[in-house]
This record gives C-alpha cells, sequence and structure tokens, in this order.
C-alpha cells in the first residue's frame, strides 16, 4: 500500500499542464498550427474567433473530462485558463473563449473532413516516429481492430439519415419504433495502453424514404477502401468478429494484402469447421501454456491446423482452452492467413483476443469514463459528427498524456481523478515561459509492450 502522503507528493511533483505540452510537443509539435489551416466555413465579416480558437476548447474540454458543452463554458470561464489556453494558440491577446453555442454555431457547417484530416495527420505522425514499433504482429504488423457501436438512440425521428429499429409486442403488433445512429470504427493498436482511431464510418442511411438501410458489413467495405487510400503501404493485420468471416473479407484482404485474425464461432463457416475438429488431434499434439493471473494458475491448450481450403485460399485456425484453478474453462477460436507455428501460436492468439480492447479502451472509456460520447453535444448531425472526431482526437492525446504516470499503472490512481486536477491546475496555475521552453526538450516515454510469452511452452501427450 501507498501511503497518502507520498502519493500526494508524487502528484503535486508533476505539473500536470507541463506535462501536457510536452505531448503536444513531442508528439504533435504541428497541432495547433494544423487546427489554424483548418477550411473556416464561416463568413471572415462576421469572424470574431479563429478556427483553432473554435476547436481547441472543445478538444481541451474532452481531455479535461468535462461531460457538456454548457459545462465547458462554466468551466472555462475562468482568467487563468483563458491565459494558459491563449499561450498554447499563441495568442497572448486572448481575452475570452467562445461561448458553445458559438463552437456549435461553427460545427454545423464545418465539413467533418476538416477534423478528421488533423486526426489522421497524428496517427501518421504516432506511426512515422517507430515509438511503437516493438507492438507489431510478429515485429512486422500493425494490428486494426474493427468494432461498431450504439453513437444515439430517441424513440423521435432525429434527422433523415437515422437508421431504424421496430420494437414489437408479444402478440405481434408495433411497440415502438427506435432511431438511432451507429458509427462504426477501427482502431490501430500501438501499445497496452494506447489504442487510437484510424478509421471511421458513420452508418447512416441516404434519406428517410428507402427500401434498404445502411449496415455494419456495408461500411465496413466502404471504411477498409478509405484506410488502404490513407495508409496504402502500410502492413496491416486487421482482428474483427465472426460477422465478417466469408470470402468477400478474404478477397478484400488478398486485395489490399493485408493479414488477419477473425474471432471464429461454430456456425461461421461449417466446412472448416469441421476440416479443423477431424484434423486437430490427428498428430495428438497439444501445446500448452502456464501462466499466472489475478485467479492464481491458469493453463492454456493450444491446438492448430494449417492450411484449410476454403475457395481457393489457405485458411489457419486455431484453438485456445483455458482452465484455472478453478476449474473453469474458456475456449477461443480464431482463423488467420498468417501460418501458425509452434513459435507464434501465443502471439496469435494473444493478438486475436486483443480485440476487447476497441470495445473497452475505446468505445466504453469515450461512452462512459470522461469523454461522454453518447451525449447530445449538438442536434445537427453534421455537428455530432464534428464532435465525435473531435472527442477521437482528444482521446489520443489523453492515453499518451496518461502514460507519464507511474500511479496509474500501478492502480493507485484514478483515471477520473488524474483529469480532474489536470483541469483545476489549468484553473490555478499559468503556464509560464519556462514551461514552454522545456516543454520542447527531448522527453523519453515509456509504453508498456505487448508479452506473448506468459509461460514455457511444452509438447504434451
Amino acid at each position: 500500500m501507498i501511503r497518502r502522503k507520498v502519493k500526494r507528493e508524487q502528484l503535486e511533483g508533476l505539473n500536470k499542464p507541463k506535462e501536457l505540452l510536452k505531448i503536444l510537443n513531442h508528439f504533435f509539435p504541428e497541432f495547433i498550427c494544423s487546427l489554424g489551416r483548418i477550411k473556416d466555413p464561416r463568413d471572415p465579416r462576421y469572424i470574431t474567433y479563429t478556427i483553432k480558437t473554435i476547436l481547441l476548447p472543445k478538444i481541451l474540454a474532452a481531455v479535461f473530462f468535462v461531460e457538456s458543452m454548457r459545462g465547458m463554458t462554466e468551466e472555462f470561464n475562468n482568467t487563468k485558463l483563458i491565459q494558459n489556453v491563449g499561450i498554447i494558440l499563441n495568442d497572448k491577446d486572448l481575452k475570452e473563449l467562445p461561448y458553445w453555442e458559438t463552437i456549435n454555431d461553427c460545427l454545423k457547417r464545418l465539413n467533418p473532413s476538416e477534423p478528421e484530416k488533423v486526426k489522421d495527420k497524428m496517427v501518421n505522425r504516432l506511426i512515422r516516429m517507430r515509438t511503437f514499433e516493438d507492438n507489431r504482429i510478429k515485429g512486422k504488423y500493425w494490428q486494426i481492430l474493427v468494432d461498431g457501436t450504439g453513437w444515439f438512440s430517441t424513440d423521435q425521428p432525429h434527422c433523415e439519415h437515422c437508421l431504424t429499429r421496430t420494437h414489437k409486442n408479444e402478440d405481434g403488433g408495433i411497440r415502438n419504433i427506435e432511431y438511432y445512429h451507429n458509427v462504426l470504427e477501427a482502431k490501430l493498436v500501438l501499445s497496452e495502453n494506447v489504442v487510437v482511431s484510424i478509421g471511421t464510418e458513420f452508418l447512416e442511411n441516404e434519406s428517410a424514404n428507402i427500401d434498404k438501410q445502411d449496415c455494419e458489413i456495408s461500411g465496413f467495405y466502404r471504411m477498409a477502401k478509405a484506410v488502404k487510400q490513407k495508409y496504402p503501404r502500410l502492413p496491416v493485420c486487421i482482428t474483427v468478429d465472426s460477422l465478417y468471416a466469408g470470402k468477400p473479407f478474404f478477397d478484400l484482404c488478398e486485395k489490399y494484402q493485408w493479414k488477419y485474425i477473425v474471432r471464429f464461432k461454430d456456425g461461421s463457416i461449417p466446412s472448416i469447421a469441421g476440416e479443423f475438429e477431424s484434423l486437430k488431434d490427428y498428430d495428438n499434439t497439444v501445446y500448452k501454456t502456464e501462466m499466472q493471473t489475478e485467479d492464481g494458475n491458469c493453463i492454456q491448450e493450444y491446438r492448430f491446423v494449417n492450411d484449410i481450403d476454403y475457395g481457393g485460399y489457405s485458411i489457419h485456425e486455431i484453438e485456445c482452452r483455458e482452465t484455472t484453478e478453478k476449474g473453469e474453462a474458456g475456449i477461443f477460436r480464431f482463423i488467420t492467413n498468417i501460418r501458425i507455428t509452434a513459435k507464434n501460436h501465443g502471439e496469435i492468439v494473444a493478438s486475436g483476443r486483443r480485440r476487447w480492447k476497441i470495445e473497452n479502451q475505446g468505445f466504453n472509456t469515450q461512452k462512459n469514463h470522461g469523454y461522454n460520447m453518447q451525449h447530445l453535444f449538438s442536434h445537427d448531425f453534421n455537428a455530432m459528427k464534428n464532435h465525435y472526431y473531435l472527442i477521437q482526437i482528444a482521446h489520443m492525446i489523453s492515453q499518451l498524456f496518461e502514460s507519464r504516470f507511474q500511479l496509474l499503472r500501478e492502480g493507485k490512481l484514478t483515471i477520473k481523478h488524474l483529469h480532474k486536477l489536470l483541469l483545476t491546475e489549468f484553473q490555478t496555475q499559468t503556464i509560464m515561459q519556462s514551461d514552454l521552453e522545456e516543454a520542447k526538450k527531448q522527453v523519453r516515454f515509456a509504453f508498456i509492450c505487448f508479452n506473448y510469452t506468459p509461460g514455457e511452452v511444452v509438447i504434451a501427450r
């Protein structure tokens, strides 16, 4: 147990606004300039605030875990905070920050591709810095996790692009119609605690009166095309749910030269499942790993079969059975186009199971732990998209900022409390010129790497 005094001294010993500046200067030195280069949709004759002065407060509000636009205006109505934002923007004459309605009015007209471009530049910078290269699969492939989530729903029509879902009574009558928006995300895995948005596809209908609604599968192929166009040479290993298992997905990965790891469930492709069951015990070989978990010892047993033919493709399947000291067993199956060996089987399963990160560190964090992604920041659909992209930018910055605090990694501090302290220091301390100079110096950053070898691998039976 860490004593309260030691914890307090460690927290007070770090100037959190300065740590945030170090992150921006080290990883994203062109960030503020990129915001300033966004195409401003407003009439120049009536502009009071520059476009970067409009957008940065919203991004900082998400970093500070301020959960609404009105809350942002209240929290930011602080002299020192306004001065600090002006210092970050290199605008020492800044006297006021825009009101929340002013920001929303701009976001209603702003093309969502503009903040998306800023986000893409930031992701490209993280890839090219080579800081995270050690976490690539097989030392080569950047892992991209794909999943969809509910973004917003209501019992009344929100806009002409709403998806609809009809709920019926037990007797078959219509109980109500749900109007909702979903979003499909591709997250790039950089380290154990850094997962950033590399692709976004909003699932939306073209109009209110259509025969077939937009869906996750259609959105995936649009998003995959966009990711390939933005990063044509990036070696990718894409990780998806069993929903995608099928020839169209294999064709796409072949065309784009992508590797894949797909969660495989019974019934997904019966021919592959049947051949795996008939061949997995053929050579009577099981690869066992013993690892220590919070619940005690855990035994993992691996079986795999390579070169299962499916429509001309060689599919490789692996199964991992986990048994704990309590006797509980979990079964995980994956199919892949990466040939499975005695050396890499543990890495394949660990990479496939990492898909939970898009749900936990991605959607769950952004919905329930400060970013309030499901909150209706604006009733305008275009503004909602812009809010979404700004939240992705803020989440990227926040994850890198959080990596600076050992107390977080040790479980002695909550993320929410850390971000609250950051807001408080922005409101009570002034960023000095010396802080700016120090933030520009070279800094070492430590990130948690993946460990694919939790225990000794032995061949049994």
